[in-house]
């Protein structure tokens, strides 16, 4: 425990650690806070007083949903409020996909005392490390308060931990005994996120690699997205005249229509165009990406050229790829020193003919074999030409995979994973999003979101959509890096007709009837679909 601070130090009130809490969340800017119906009431008026929204909840997964959701949108970090601590533990998996696809969570929990410990609370563990132990490997800090002096000081680092350099969650542990005591809480300092500069040495080889390059391209991933770099990624593209491809998470950094795009995926999962390009590159430009299993169909992609490869972690760099160039960087900085050297070069854009050349690769899905009932891509389809949504959270599965060659038009509306540890942000982002999205998932998605369809079904702005194979298929990598579709012996066995009056949804099972249900009054619509299936991206074996 630290030193007594002089009063100046301090915020200059004295107050309860509820109120610690709630002020310092005020202060270093949060609106809004995720929680459960188990809040105490008086951490609830503390928040309240502070004007912090609170989006309560009926369990812990479900607030974490919407967490994890509202920090993918708003590109900040979700902030889960559970006291008892001891229920957080049904968020793990929400957590843990966090930590991996680098959604900032800001997770305050709490032990029932640190004064005397193993007398058998109510919600308490053996010892008071269990439940942080639990958490240490899918979180990047955790700290434990255990006087109200400390409260401000340790969440303000903790939410700054969360937002710097690769986003991940923190963890921060209060004593509830802080609840019946006062104190002066420190002043915060006004941390801010920490980013990591480029190497200006490193740097002016990639320009000079650019520069002597023939046949550059460009793959850009979620790291584009973080640094809200997608207007320096495209100006860096149109001055090069390069091809940019992305990756799964990535789509919509460039849009879709846009003369340059090369499409989405890498390996057996890319476009035709993007596999030619990345095949004949001499320069490949990986910028904000960790080559995952999914984006590069188990890392099948190949390529000849020089390999320069950015990301914010290092841990990343040479993992998957040897980089010839690695250049370990907050992504936008990278791009910003890149694009400024390379400017005092060229006086003029490059043309290299590239939009040309997309053009004439660029043939659509043509992989599609005639079929009578109802698939995926015939759902990708009709949504992509019908529907105005605004925003885009898909839940990748077997059945909803092909929703990646759905056309994004513009940034930051389109968000999904894949690490694929949890499903559920489909409906927690239709849920949270302020604007007119649409969220889709499979049947087990479905499933395990019920109660926080039910609890907030009237939060939707735009429609929900579950592709229904009765649990047929999955999404199979025991069998080969390439993920694949395989088939279940067994279904998922429910009543699905019950589950859609309780959530005033909609049934169909053909293309016109999925039309009128996109622009009619329901949320929720439940597309049956051929169990035998083909997808034009996933082999089936």
């Amino acid at each position: 425990m630290s030193q007594v601070k002089r009063k100046e130090e301090t915020v200059g009130v004295e107050m309860k650690g509820e109120e610690a809490i709630a002020y310092v969340l005020n202060d270093i800017g949060i609106k809004k806070v995720f929680t459960t119906y188990s809040l105490p009431n008086t951490v609830k008026e503390m928040l309240q007083k502070y004007n912090i929204n609170i989006d309560i909840s009926l369990n812990t997964r479900d607030a974490s949903l919407l967490a994890y959701s509202y920090a993918q949108e708003n590109n900040t970090a979700g902030v889960i409020i559970q006291i008892p601590g001891s229920k957080l533990t049904e968020a793990v998996n929400v957590v843990a996909q966090a930590y991996m696809e680098s959604v900032p969570l800001l997770l305050i929990s709490s032990i029932r005392s640190h004064k005397d410990v193993g007398r058998a609370r109510v919600g308490e563990f053996r010892t008071n490390d269990d439940l942080s132990n639990i958490f240490s490997p899918i979180t990047k800090v955790r700290e434990r308060v255990i006087s109200i002096e400390e409260i401000t000081i340790t969440i303000e680092k903790a939410y700054k931990d969360a937002l710097s350099n690769r986003p991940r969650p923190t963890y921060v542990e209060i004593s509830e005994d802080l609840f019946k005591a006062k104190a002066y809480p420190l002043s915060t300092s006004g941390q801010k996120p920490e980013k990591k500069s480029p190497d200006k040495n490193t740097v002016s080889k990639v320009v000079e690699l650019l520069l002597n390059s023939k046949t550059p391209v460009i793959i850009a991933g979620y790291g584009v997205v973080l640094s809200e770099s997608e207007s320096t990624l495209i100006e860096l593209a149109e001055l090069l005249d390069i091809p940019v491809i992305t990756t799964f998470k990535a789509k919509g950094v460039i849009p879709a229509d846009h003369k340059l795009f090369a499409g989405e995926g890498l390996g057996s999962f890319g476009t035709e165009a993007s596999n030619y390009i990345l095949e004949n590159a001499d320069v490949i430009l990986a910028i904000g990406t960790r080559f995952t299993q999914l984006s590069t169909a188990g890392w099948s992609l190949k390529y000849k050229g020089i390999l320069v490869h950015n990301n914010v972690d290092g841990e990343d760099i040479g993992k998957v790829y040897m980089p010839h160039v690695p250049v370990v960087a907050d992504t936008g900085l990278f791009l910003k020193e890149l694009l400024t050297q390379l400017k005092t070069k060229i006086k003029d854009k490059i043309n290299r003919g590239t939009a040309e050349a997309l053009s004439k690769m660029n043939k659509g899905i043509s992989n599609i074999r005639k079929h009578d009932s109802l698939w995926p891509i015939d759902i990708v389809d009709i949504v992509g030409k019908t529907s105005n949504f605004e925003k885009y959270f898909i839940d990748l599965s077997a059945t909803t995979f092909d929703f990646v060659r759905l056309p994004i038009k513009s940034k930051k509306s389109w968000y999904t994973n894949e690490s694929l540890l949890e499903r559920g942000i489909a409906i927690g982002g239709v849920i949270g999003s302020e604007s007119k999205a649409l969220g889709v998932t499979d049947l087990e998605g479905f499933i395990n979101s019920i109660s926080l369809l039910h609890y907030k079904l009237n939060n939707i702005k735009g429609k929900i959509i579950i592709i229904n194979d009765n649990g047929r298929n999955y999404l199979d990598t025991s069998k080969s890096d390439v993920p694949t579709l395989s088939k279940s012996q067994v279904e998922i066995n429910i009543d699905i007709d019950k589950l859609m009056k309780e959530t005033d949804g909609i049934t169909v099972s053909s293309v016109q009837e999925l039309e009128k249900a996109l622009v009619s009054d329901k949320k929720v619509i439940n597309v049956k679909i051929d169990p035998d299936f083909e997808s034009v991206i996933l082999p089936r074996i």
